[in-house]
């Protein structure tokens, strides 16, 4: 592995509203999608073991494009320990704990009404973490989007199954706000002291998941043996989401986070269990309810009212700025404070 000091690191990307509003749309549908690799998958493998080798197939495309378009670049020690740690938790973290929760018999549905706590609690921390504040009219927008989850999957929640399936769920939810807090407040830190440019995403995708698989191996080897039904589902469920999921989904998810405040790219999740009955009905036919239907437009206003609120920004430093409107470049910033 060569990594070049001579490379500048890429600036971190400066996007308009309209794709802004087009990277949030395809984060939410190849997000939503994963739910369909997951049915496909745990019927032929135990939840370690299918993203044991989802992971091992992330790492060696990663690495080939990284090479190929070298963006190899010279991190720090701090800078390795913050993306692993930050890929551990969003990838392994997250992943394990909900299918782990689904294989231990707690509802799809209940799973992921408990995961969609995930917004609330990015929000209650963002002001904290980041220095971001949320706005009232995004609690109204975080709230609301709660409300929609609740309705759509209301009728479908089964309880039973033991005590863990219902503690792992949390455990994700954790895991995951954490991570995109973490992420979201180094690239605050960044852009206020005009460091320099973000190193690129793909290259900080490789090191996620190099993490993630470091985490998963010895889980999958030694609680499950590696054992599989391996047949035509499982090399399907694999490939989905390995690269629909873990490499297109989890990097829009970090690009977005390179530029909205973490609450406002945490509400779009609300949108999945919607989106994900509108995804299993086309592709598995199942029923599509007219409550489901209702719940999909109740959380595209919620994300919505929470996008469209004012900036979040530093506590007592309120700009008032949109979110979906071109910021000056940082170096801008430090250039015009200068003068």
């Amino acid at each position: 592995m060569t990594i070049s000091h001579s490379s500048r690191p890429l600036r971190a990307p400066r996007y308009r509203k309209p794709t802004l509003l087009f990277l949030c749309g395809a984060f939410v549908v190849l997000w939503s999608s994963g739910f369909v690799g997951a049915k496909y998958g745990l019927d032929h493998a135990g939840t370690f073991t299918l993203l044991f080798w989802r992971y091992l197939l992330v790492v060696a495309v990663l690495g080939l494009l990284v090479t190929l378009m070298r963006q190899w670049r010279p991190l720090t020690r701090t800078e390795w320990t913050r993306h692993a740690v930050i890929g551990a938790l969003a990838h392994a973290g997250w992943l394990a704990a909900v299918l782990g929760a689904i294989d231990l018999g707690l509802s799809a549905g209940l799973a992921a009404f408990i995961t969609a706590l995930q917004p609330i609690m990015t929000g209650a921390l963002s002001a904290r973490m980041t220095g971001e504040r949320v706005g009232y009219r995004e609690w109204a927008g975080l709230v609301l989007g709660v409300g929609a989850v609740a309705l759509v999957i209301g009728d479908g929640i089964a309880l039973g199954g033991p005590l863990a399936a219902y503690a792992l769920p949390f455990l994700a939810v954790a895991a995951i706000t954490i991570a995109s807090l973490v992420d979201r407040a180094a690239h605050v830190a960044c852009d206020a002291q005009a460091a320099k440019p973000a190193t690129p995403l793909l290259f900080v995708t490789f090191i996620h998941a190099l993490a993630s698989l470091a985490v998963l191996a010895p889980l999958a080897v030694g609680l499950e043996g590696l054992e599989a039904q391996w047949g035509g589902e499982l090399v399907f469920a694999i490939i989905w989401l390995g690269l629909v999921v873990s490499l297109a989904a989890y990097g829009l998810m970090f690009a977005l986070l390179r530029r909205l405040p973490a609450a406002r790219v945490a509400s779009l999740t609300y949108l999945a269990p919607p989106v994900t009955m509108v995804i299993a009905w086309f592709v598995f036919r199942e029923s599509l309810t007219p409550m489901a239907a209702l719940g999909l437009v109740i959380a595209a206003m919620a994300i919505a009212l929470t996008l469209s609120g004012r900036q979040a920004v530093a506590v007592g430093n309120d700009d008032g700025a949109s979110p979906l409107t071109e910021e000056p470049d940082p170096v801008v910033r430090r250039n015009a404070s200068t003068a």
